[in-house]
């Protein structure tokens, strides 16, 4: 009874999908960072949940393009943060950086970028059951009133 009963809490967990979209780090010195392998992937982890992108070698080396989503269980959406880490081949590029999911509107995409040494790593945000919907701006058309 107990397992069925934590199992169906884990089922209704509201989710969100994080989209790894790509890097550029073009302006990395790879020499000093001890970079032998150009496959840049990243890990995104949430809570216990872990995916890894796959090892991208970018057009011009140090810019790999992935655009991947996985998508995340959510305890609680005020509380939880992801992490990212960028590597190329095995080195870790920078810090782990920590973001909240707090501040989303639910299906709406929200863009986090993140700084890594010689660049950015590009992050796409979807909450899909929740969050605040997004208010419709209704078209203002008072202007028309002065003509």
């Amino acid at each position: 009874f107990f397992f069925f009963r934590f199992s169906a809490l884990l089922i209704n967990m509201p989710q969100v999908e994080i989209t790894a979209t790509g890097a550029n780090c073009k302006k990395l010195d790879p020499e000093a960072y001890g970079v032998t392998d150009r496959g840049g992937w990243l890990r995104v982890e949430l809570g216990d949940q872990k995916y890894e992108t796959k090892k991208v070698v970018g057009a011009n080396g140090l810019d790999p393009i992935w655009e991947e989503t996985f998508t995340f269980e959510v305890a609680d959406p005020n509380e939880d943060k992801f992490k990212a880490t960028l590597f190329f081949g095995e080195v870790q590029i920078g810090l782990t950086a920590e973001y909240g999911l707090t501040g989303l509107f639910k299906n709406k995409l929200k863009y986090r970028g993140m700084a890594v040494p010689g660049g950015k790593v590009d992050l796409m945000l979807r909450p899909l059951d929740f969050g605040p919907e997004e208010e419709e701006e209704e078209d203002d058309m008072s202007f028309l009133d002065m003509l």
